[in-house]
């Protein structure tokens, strides 16, 4: 087949409902998936029964702090991540512009060889941060969403004229911690983001901190004042107040959980079997570099077990759920689903196959849980991103 790429004898996890097809093959032709099917009717490339399924979606990260990776263990979050002074905003101060494009390279590539074609990134720095952030990722085989921040404190008479520079580059905005915007700047970004099409990421329910600062400056939660600008995006929502789960339970809008990294800077885990309870649609992020690697993997394993601890039901998710949080969620709060989360015909050829027979998955009687509970980095054999073959073992 002139042109097409095959990729033959492989365990397919096929479509949205992530059904498994053995003996199956794929056809690739200018980066689209132009067939799945079973048997091998073409020649091609024999992946030796591998496993194969969606690429991740990466729905929150912060990638340039991989500079600075396991520096801030054991802080708590203000001195750790939070502006201007944080240790991640005094290192990143001390970079120049070459070392921070070569970090920003170094970090996408370990995106993409852990499996993972698009991420949503909260990126620091203004106008410039996200410039280096596009021309990082624009060499690359892998779809980045920029969130940007102004390079200036929330409240300052520069942020709004900043925010709306940083429009004309980044997809959106990404808010830190509303408490501290005035009722009047939120009117305007809402209009800035209105006119310029533009998405809105907020962090809610962070820490216990943000929350009562918000509750405190102005008697609403952080999830009820977001609600007012209609966000496209909430992200942890890992210590949500009373009334916040009702809140956001009929509204639809995309929550983004990072447990491992909520974990390891001490702000709680979030209520997962609630929110997977209610139907709430979600994604996973790897979150901040300094604290997490990017491996969706072990943050599907984490997110599993928690939600089966905390809601102390061994049945509160099912792993093809997980897994399908993990892919096609990401995709849908990013809005790429029509490109990206699922194996299908016309959809971009963006996978991950896995060597069934290494002494890790090797007598699984669950592939979807072996991918969720068992699987890591390690099992890869081959990563295709839009088409591209970016690893292959």
């Amino acid at each position: 087949m002139k042109g097409l790429t095959v990729y033959h004898n492989v365990t397919v996890l096929e479509g949205t409902s992530l059904q498994v097809r053995d003996n199956a093959f794929l056809v690739i032709e200018d980066n689209l998936i132009v067939e799945i099917g079973s048997g091998c009717p073409y020649e091609g490339k024999d992946l030796g029964g591998a496993l194969v399924f969606p690429s991740f979606v990466d729905a929150h990260t912060h990638i340039a702090d991989s500079v600075v990776k396991d520096g801030g263990i054991g802080l708590p979050t203000e001195e750790a991540v939070s502006p201007p002074d944080g240790l991640k905003y005094r290192c990143l101060r001390e970079l120049s512009a070459r070392e921070l494009k070569e970090s920003l390279s170094s970090a996408i590539d370990e995106l993409l060889i852990n499996g993972i074609t698009a991420f949503a990134d909260f990126r620091e720095g203004g106008g410039d941060g996200v410039a280096a952030l596009k021309e990082a990722a624009a060499s690359k085989p892998i779809e980045a969403v920029v969130f940007g921040e102004p390079d200036c404190p929330v409240g300052s008479d520069r942020y709004l004229t900043e925010a709306a520079a940083l429009l004309e580059l980044a997809d959106g905005m990404g808010i830190g911690d509303i408490a501290g915007y005035s009722e009047s700047a939120l009117s305007t970004l809402k209009e800035l983001h209105d006119k310029k099409g533009k998405r809105l990421a907020i962090h809610v329910g962070e820490t216990n901190n943000a929350q009562k600062r918000c509750l405190k400056t102005w008697e609403k939660s952080e999830v009820e004042r977001s609600l007012e600008l209609h966000p496209d995006l909430f992200i942890h929502f890992t210590n949500p107040v009373s009334g916040d789960l009702d809140r956001v339970k009929d509204l639809r809008i995309p929550i983004v959980c990072c447990p491992r990294t909520n974990c390891i800077i001490a702000d709680g885990i979030p209520p997962l079997g609630k929110l997977i309870k209610l139907e709430v649609p979600l994604a996973l992020g790897t979150d901040n570099m300094m604290f997490t690697s990017p491996d969706m993997f072990r943050e599907m394993d984490w997110f599993s077990r928690l939600a089966r601890g905390e809601s102390r039901r061994a049945d509160a998710v099912a792993p093809q759920e997980v897994l399908s949080i993990a892919t096609l969620g990401g995709a849908r709060s990013l809005h790429l689903e029509n490109q990206l989360g699922s194996l299908e015909k016309g959809k971009v050829a963006s996978f991950i196959a896995l060597d069934k027979n290494s002494s890790n998955l090797r007598g699984t009687r669950n592939i979807h849980s072996a991918i969720v509970h068992r699987a890591g980095p390690a099992d890869i054999i081959l990563v295709v991103s839009w088409g591209q073959e970016v690893f292959k073992k």
